[in-house]
């Protein structure tokens, strides 16, 4: 919106961020499957590759998984906020200026949370489709090599030609 037509006031601020996440959503949509389908879907199919692919998978998703529980958290924060503000008033204990501003919190707040659902949404699905099941959260990942039964000296020649790499 133009600065000749922005108005600082509630009501406009949230007309303003519904309406450009109205306008996003689909751009919004789009851009979290690109990212998936350039940075996990080319590495399923490799052997190699694909434990590593649905482990980057999980840190995108899980991040953005953790991002709607706090907005959704922040919400109930609220959310209970209101309920006190609202039960201890009888007319002189709050203000009209603390009213407006738990009524921007909850509408603001509610805006992003659709954000994040969105986002999280979208990842559910893509997740389905790459993996051809529903996502379940991991917790307690092991490495790549906690199966490899190596040798000291194998571990020793592998220390090596890393370091190799780190000054070459």
């Amino acid at each position: 919106m133009s600065a000749e037509t922005y108005r600082d006031d509630p009501d406009s601020r949230i007309t303003n961020m519904e309406m450009v996440l109205d306008e996003s959503e689909s751009n919004m949509i789009a851009g979290v499957q690109t990212a998936i389908s350039s940075l996990i879907t080319p590495f399923i199919e490799c052997k190699d590759w694909s434990k590593i692919a649905e482990w980057n998978f999980d840190s995108i998703y899980g991040a953005f998984y953790r991002h709607c529980e706090m907005c959704n958290a922040s919400f109930d924060k609220t959310i209970e906020a209101t309920k006190k503000a609202t039960s201890e008033d009888v007319g002189t204990e709050i203000s009209a200026n603390d009213l407006e501003r738990l009524l921007f919190r909850n509408k603001a707040q509610r805006l992003n949370i659709r954000r994040a659902e969105v986002i999280v949404d979208t990842l559910a699905k893509e997740y389905k489709k790459v993996f051809g099941k529903d996502y379940v959260p991991k917790p307690n990942r092991k490495s790549a090599t906690d199966k490899d039964k190596v040798s000291t000296a194998n571990k020793q020649f592998l220390k090596d030609q890393l370091k190799e790499q780190l000054v070459g």
